[in-house]
């Protein structure tokens, strides 16, 4: 702990030493120099008081320009980039309650085409009671007058910590059609101070949780802009500690463990002090919804909801890089459906743009007191999500004993039928086959690249499937570079995929100290091969896979397609890919 300590000292006074001087440099430069640049010009800014919104705007003849805001003891209090746009440009943020009254100088231009301004800030008139001054808001910095409730991520036995938000600086901008997209930047040292906390505290064996909200109006885009020094500090000592960013319209809670912070920071040829982490939770647009209703309808299902959107970005020395495969962690996001919904028809799905497809992501649907329905998406990457509500069903299923486990994962849009109106539930299932089903219970993407099987064809319908498969290592091939896809797959190779979908889902079930139990029960155990006992003791200890009768596992028999269902039903339980 004290290294760590002095660690944060060292990252805290590189900060603010490289802060000073930016200020001071800026500082040593005349005002009259400012105001006599024909570059920039700055408009006057009303004076307001602590808690009010700063709007910042201007002319321009250089493509961007940098603001910076000095507080009267010339301590930073604000500090963007902002577009010029036909000559003008316009940044605001809202000044903290805690701020100091006094003349701010604001600043903006580059190098030394720059302006500047004063920013008049007066102490908030005595009121007859509690609530926002004129122009300003009650609570704390980020937090608006708009109602609402900032959506939590599921359950835990830890106690989450609450970031202080006070000093965070959130900035607006609209774009050409008229969205408005907020940056919320987070004070490092409440980050830090929060992490803190949780890594000292008791958290009944589940992972610290530090959350910060944004309290958004309904629709508009929130970008959480945070200092990767404070997280890549707080993973050395508590890896899974999960980050949870809440908005009105969605949360995102990040395990700062899929992180790799050295590559990032090497890939951007920067340091972690120079880098940030940006989480972005926005609606998708008008235009995609339109796009996405019209794919639901024409597939016999229905929208519920919005299609939202989540995205994680490192930034520094003016590059950036997407953050979209978190290996075996699925990262969860959570989102609030105004109404109930029937879990048994509705499913999570991706929406891929380019496209127009949809595909199964795994997700769990938890009814509230309100009669809201809070959904819970769970993927290892990053995308455009939406909520279907849809029933499948086929004309041979309708006395079949598998029949409510088929229709099941056909609404959900994880299996599919041999026609549009027969499923085939007695049919063998080929090797191909299964892997498709267990790549689409995963969420995971087809990857036709990832084989060099000599019998998988790109052009073969489950090239991807079985590229992804192998990629995410739930299968293997034979000796002879084959993978035999049209061949019947056995019970005890079933188990073996399963039993890697069990690891790929991030889930452990440790069978090692239980293998003689598990199979002593089956007098054919003798015959189930070596390479398969451990994986079939593990798929039986899950309840995933059951023996043929009480003492036989028959690992040879070929399984059925209603068999390889229901197993695929159990498995996702297992993983609580759905209810």
């Amino acid at each position: 702990m004290n290294k760590m300590k002095v660690r944060n000292e060292k990252v805290k006074f590189r900060k603010l030493s490289l802060m000073l001087i930016l200020t001071l440099c800026l500082l040593l430069v005349p005002v009259a120099g400012f105001a006599s640049s024909t570059a920039v010009t700055l408009s006057a800014i009303a004076s307001i008081q602590p808690g009010g919104t700063v709007l910042i705007s201007g002319t321009s003849t250089l493509n961007e320009v940098i603001i910076q805001v000095l507080r009267p003891t010339n301590g930073t209090v604000f500090y963007g980039i902002s577009k010029v746009n036909d000559g003008k440009f316009a940044s605001s943020f809202t000044l903290a309650n805690s701020e100091v009254v006094g003349t701010y100088k604001v600043i903006a231009g580059q190098a030394d085409q720059v302006a500047s301004t004063d920013l008049v800030v007066k102490a908030a008139n005595p009121g007859p009671g509690p609530g926002p001054g004129p122009g300003g808001v009650s609570g704390p910095i980020g937090t608006i007058s708009a109602p609402g409730k900032p959506i939590t991520p599921a359950k835990s036995k830890a106690e989450p910590a609450k970031v202080d938000t006070s000093r965070n600086v959130a900035v607006s901008t609209k774009s050409a059609d008229g969205h408005v997209t907020t940056t919320v930047t987070q004070d490092a040292t409440a980050l830090a101070d929060a992490l803190a906390k949780v890594a000292k505290q008791d958290n009944r064996g589940d992972a610290p949780i530090v959350f910060i909200s944004f309290n958004n109006p309904a629709g508009e885009s929130v970008q959480f802009n945070i200092p990767s020094s404070v997280l890549a500090a707080a993973a050395l000592s508590a890896p899974n500690t999960i980050i949870s960013l809440q908005t009105n319209d969605g949360e995102y809670s990040l395990p700062l463990g899929v992180i790799d912070f050295a590559a990032i920071a090497q890939s951007l040829g920067t340091s972690n002090d120079n880098t940030n982490i940006q989480v972005n939770i926005s609606f998708a647009t008008t235009d995609i919804n339109n796009k996405i209703k019209k794919s639901a309808v024409d597939m016999g299902a229905s929208q519920q909801g919005s299609a939202i959107e989540f995205s994680v970005t490192a930034v520094g020395n003016g590059k950036t890089v997407e953050l979209n495969n978190f290996g075996s962690t699925y990262v969860d996001r959570n989102v609030v459906l105004a109404t109930p919904v029937d879990e048994t028809h509705a499913t999570v799905v991706l929406y891929d743009v380019s496209t127009g497809q949809f595909s199964f992501v795994p997700a769990v649907f938890e009814k509230q007191a309100d009669g809201s329905t809070k959904v819970t998406i769970k993927r290892n990457g990053n995308s455009i999500y939406t909520v279907l509500s849809s029933t499948k069903t086929f004309n041979d299923v309708s006395q079949h004993w598998a029949k409510a486990d088929i229709e099941l994962l056909a609404s959900k849009l994880v299996v599919k039928g041999a026609t549009d109106s027969s499923f085939a539930p007695e049919s063998n299932i080929t090797r191909a086959e299964f892997a498709a089903l267990l790549v689409r219970s995963l969420g995971l993407m087809p990857d036709a690249g990832s084989s060099d099987f000599t019998d998988v064809k790109s052009t073969d319908w489950f090239a991807g499937a079985i590229g992804t498969a192998v990629k995410a290592k739930l299968v293997d091939g034979f000796k002879d570079s084959t993978f035999k896809p049209n061949d019947t797959i056995t019970r005890e190779q079933m188990a073996v995929m399963v039993s890697r979908a069990i690891t790929a889902a991030g889930k452990t079930s440790n069978v090692s100290d239980k293998l003689v139990d598990r199979l002593a029960k089956f007098q054919d155990q003798a015959s189930i091969s070596s390479w398969a006992q451990s994986a079939v003791a593990q798929s039986v200890e899950a309840k995933i896979i059951t023996g043929m009768t009480d003492q036989t596992f028959v690992p040879s028999a070929n399984a059925s397609r209603a068999q390889a269902v229901v197993m695929l039903k159990r498995f996702m339980q297992f993983a609580n890919f759905i209810n």
